[in-house]
């Protein structure tokens, strides 16, 4: 690979599926973090998408932002965010609690502007996010990076304050530039002082090492957060889930595997819901934090027992196929399987493309708009249908028929205008009783901020009611 690259979003939002990028920003740098080039963009608002009052006011974008017509429009900027991305590859991704937010809302927001969603993770990209790195500093070198606490007393790993803790002037926090900058004085400082986290999160950017550690080794240490939590154990690895390969099962070998061997289906089925719990999912593609077993940190459960017994413990499990076989039948019979998404948006996951379309996908951009709307109708997949074709009413609404422009004037009128509860996106109706709200109780520097929002979504509510 030819190096890193850093990155941050700044948004409209926390539902990746729903909201937009307003701001992106990305840093590249050589193997030894040495700065090479730098990236940023911002773009206008989508006519549909509700803008979070909380978040705009962190971010600082002011209504005028929104819809500032010398900036790009968010297709014009997704092109160009993933034309630079391409120059840069192959490279490791990273930002900051990326795999759970930012790297969804880009994969999303290439979806939805008929790009190929996986590009962190495909033809030779890695990625890897720092607040993982922070957290496995925090258990397996504790006290090598300072930590604040949050108002609740506990560890704080938010960004805006960790950087200042341990140095990084961030005085234009969740600036999306200058958290990339914030993002990179943590790995320098993670990368120096701990190396050995550092060299196992590089290792562990890719799924296939993953895989290829946790079978190989019959016991290490794994280590995660729950609910702001942390959790260590002494580990093995018994299989995968049947549906997706990147789910591991990881074993709890403090828990005695003789046990679970004498249960019947149902007693198993109490037991591994029960506390605590033999076996933990993990995501091998999704930055785990796992290290060898005697760097377990003094919290990992298993720490105290003989090796020789964890060993048997791990041996016992690997050589009883039909144990390892009906607890994963178990933990499997008990998965939800929710339905298809209603919703175009949320359905990324819900199956990978043909050739045929990929081919079209890159055929679209390539091609005068005028020639586009035949690309469309020529994709396979009906997500892809549905997405190019809200994107050339976005972008060149003049290209659709009038039947099929009337039928997205009415899909973006009740998408505005919808006041029910369930909806999961941001309604308008929501964001403009939260504006009145704050405006009554925020403070006077604040109130132009807030009026003008108000007036915004105002607007917005107004220009729907008028469609017919």
């Amino acid at each position: 690979m030819s190096g890193f690259v850093f990155y941050d979003t700044e948004t409209t939002g926390i539902e990746t599926s729903f909201d937009q990028i307003l701001q992106f920003a990305a840093i590249r740098t050589d193997s030894d973090l040495k700065e090479l080039d730098r990236f940023e963009i911002r773009c206008r608002i989508l006519p549909h998408v509700t803008p979070s009052p909380v978040a705009m006011h962190i971010t600082g974008v002011s209504a005028h932002q929104l819809t500032d017509s010398s900036i790009p429009s968010h297709y014009e900027m997704m092109c160009t965010i993933r034309n630079k991305l391409l120059e840069w590859s192959p490279a490791v991704f990273i930002g900051y609690n990326s795999i759970e937010f930012d790297e969804n809302l880009l994969r999303f927001s290439f979806y939805k502007t008929l790009h190929p969603p996986y590009l962190t993770n495909t033809n030779g990209n890695a990625r890897s996010d720092v607040m993982r790195m922070v957290q496995a500093a925090h258990l397996f070198s504790p006290g090598t990076i300072s930590i604040p606490n949050g108002v609740n007393g506990k560890p704080s790993f938010k960004l805006d304050r960790l950087a200042p803790a341990n140095g990084f002037a961030h005085t234009n926090a969740h600036d999306a530039l200058a958290d990339v900058e914030a993002t990179i004085f943590m790995c320098n400082l993670i990368s120096e002082s701990i190396p050995d986290i550092w060299s196992s999160f590089m290792r562990f950017s890719q799924k296939a090492a993953v895989l290829d550690y946790i079978s190989s080794e019959s016991i290490f240490c794994f280590a995660d957060f729950y609910f702001g939590k942390p959790f260590s154990c002494i580990a093995t690895h018994i299989g995968a889930n049947s549906k997706n390969s990147a789910e591991a099962y990881i074993y709890n070998l403090a828990i005695d595997p003789h046990i679970l061997a004498g249960l019947n289906q149902s007693e198993l089925a109490a037991r591994l819901k029960s506390q605590p719990k033999p076996v933990r999912s993990m995501r091998s593609n999704a930055c785990p934090i796992i290290m060898p077993a005697e760097d377990a940190p003094e919290i990992a459960v298993g720490k105290n027992i003989p090796l020789e017994e964890l060993e048997k413990r791990a041996e016992f499990l690997a050589t009883n196929e039909k144990l390892r076989k009906q607890i994963i039948e178990v933990l499997e019979s008990e998965k939800i399987d929710y339905p298809p998404s209603i919703y175009v948006e949320k359905q990324l996951y819900e199956g990978f493309f043909t050739q045929q379309d990929q081919a079209l996908l890159e055929q679209f951009h390539s091609t005068e708009w005028d020639s586009r709307p035949s690309i469309v109708d020529m994709f396979e997949d009906i997500r892809l249908r549905k997405i190019g074709n809200h994107l050339i009413y976005i972008e060149r609404p003049h290209l659709l028929t009038e039947p099929m422009r009337q039928e997205h004037d009415y899909a973006h009128k009740t998408r505005i205008l919808t006041v029910d509860p369930e909806a999961p996106w941001l309604t308008m109706k929501k964001a403009k009783q939260e504006l009145i709200e704050l405006l009554g109780s925020c403070e006077e520097i604040d109130k132009q901020f807030y009026q003008e929002h108000l007036t915004f979504i105002e607007h917005k509510i107004q220009a729907a009611s008028l469609i017919v």
